[in-house]
Order: structure tokens, then C-alpha cells, then sequence
């Protein structure tokens, strides 16, 4: 009798368990900035380094939605020595999502190819910064030839990248969403997430290594994000 009458009531228990838990859930979705700074640092600004300010390129700004915020600038590294080969520059991109997270950012390895890339391999790679923070990136490579070239040239290119919203970072766009909806329902606020990536290209016919241009990108992240992100909301 008593297992009949738990089999009978025991649907209709956990239906409205289930409605009654609209009533303590978030009703309203507080928006909350991103934590690290569009504030890109300029000249000699970061030491070690000149900063100089760019546009974002047309294909960036037709690919994403029209809100979308980008703040962006190329680093080249000061030689310390007169005999010092130049490098080439480290390009730094932040990219604000708007309204509609899911048209203003995505993985770079959706937006590259259209920007010529080919042959995109991603990893995991922990990169430990200036302050001694650690923090986990997503490594991205990537080729790009350059048909008009006789000589048949192609740039290898270097990325590392990761998502940083209000509090929270994830390398992977499947982090970012799981959390961006976990905040949304239990939390009641929507994260504006930014999308942070550095990146810079070697070639063996223009002298550059793979190993020197990683140490590169690698020293100029390290450098960077401790003053780049809000700390204390992390």
C-alpha cells in the first residue's frame, strides 16, 4: 500500500519541486563587465617593449556583430644590444563581446581561415607570469601562405588565447559557455566576456625560429596580464 501510494504521488512531487524552484532562482540577468582593462599600454608603457595602437581589420569587424568592442596593439620587443636582430612584432587582441555573446566572440580556430590561415593545431599550455600567477592558455598554430610571393613564403604563426569575464577565465570556448550558463541560472548575472589573444609569426627563410618567436609571445603575455586583469575579482 505504502509503495503504491509513494508510486502515485512521487511524479507530481518532483513536477512541482521542479516549478516551485522558479521562486529562488535569479529573476533578473545583471550584466558584469569583463575584469581585464581595454586599456592597452602604449610607447614605453610596458618596459621592455613599444607599444603602438591598431585598427582591427575589416574582416574582424564584418565577421562579428556590430557591439563588439575591440581594443588591439603590436609590441616589439627594445633590443638591449646594438647588434640584436629585430624581431618581429607581438599583436595583441582583446575582443568585448556585445549584446549577443555568441555573434560578437568565438574560438579563433572558427574566424581564422577566413583570414588565410591553414593547418590550425591547438594544445594546452600553462604559461606562469611577471607576478607569479599560473595560468592555463590555449596554444594555437597556424600557417599562412602568401601567394603573390615568388619565392612561395609562408608565415607560421604562434597564438595563445584565452576567454576572461567578470571573476572568471577558461582557455576553451566549452569552459566559457558551461560557465557563462551556470552564472545566467544560479547566479543571475550575464558575464561580457572578452577574448584575449597574443600572437606572432616565424619563417626559417627570414631567420626566426619556432622556439625563439614562442619565448617571445610567451614573455610578452607574462609581462602584460598582471596588469591587465583585475586580480581582485578573480
Amino acid at each position: 500500500m505504502i509503495k503504491q501510494l509513494t508510486r502515485a504521488w512521487l511524479p507530481p512531487a518532483l513536477l512541482a519541486l521542479l516549478l516551485s524552484s522558479v521562486f529562488i532562482l535569479p529573476r533578473q540577468e545583471q550584466l558584469m563587465e569583463s575584469s581585464i582593462s581595454p586599456d592597452l599600454p602604449v610607447n614605453d608603457e610596458l618596459p621592455g617593449w613599444q607599444g603602438n595602437k591598431i585598427q582591427e581589420s575589416e574582416v574582424e569587424r564584418t565577421s562579428l556583430a556590430a557591439d563588439t568592442r575591440f581594443s588591439k596593439a603590436q609590441y616589439t620587443r627594445l633590443r638591449r644590444v646594438f647588434w640584436e636582430k629585430e624581431t618581429p612584432p607581438v599583436e595583441v587582441s582583446i575582443v568585448y563581446s556585445g549584446s549577443d555573446m555568441n555573434s560578437s566572440i568565438h574560438r579563433p580556430e572558427r574566424c581564422l581561415p577566413s583570414q588565410g590561415h591553414v593547418n590550425l593545431q591547438t594544445s594546452t599550455s600553462e604559461l606562469r607570469l611577471a607576478d607569479g600567477r599560473t595560468l592555463t592558455l590555449t596554444r594555437l598554430t597556424s600557417r599562412v601562405p602568401l601567394p603573390n610571393r615568388d619565392d612561395g613564403l609562408t608565415l607560421n604563426f604562434i597564438s595563445y588565447y584565452v576567454f576572461i569575464g567578470h571573476g572568471t577565465m577558461h582557455h576553451t570556448h566549452i569552459g566559457r559557455t558551461l560557465q557563462d550558463m551556470y552564472d545566467r541560472v544560479t547566479r543571475g548575472y550575464v558575464q561580457r566576456w572578452a577574448y584575449f589573444q597574443a600572437n606572432s609569426y616565424w619563417a626559417p627563410e627570414l631567420n626566426l625560429t619556432e622556439e625563439e618567436t614562442d619565448k617571445r609571445v610567451r614573455a610578452l603575455i607574462s609581462e602584460l596580464l598582471p596588469n591587465q586583469i583585475n586580480w581582485r575579482e578573480m
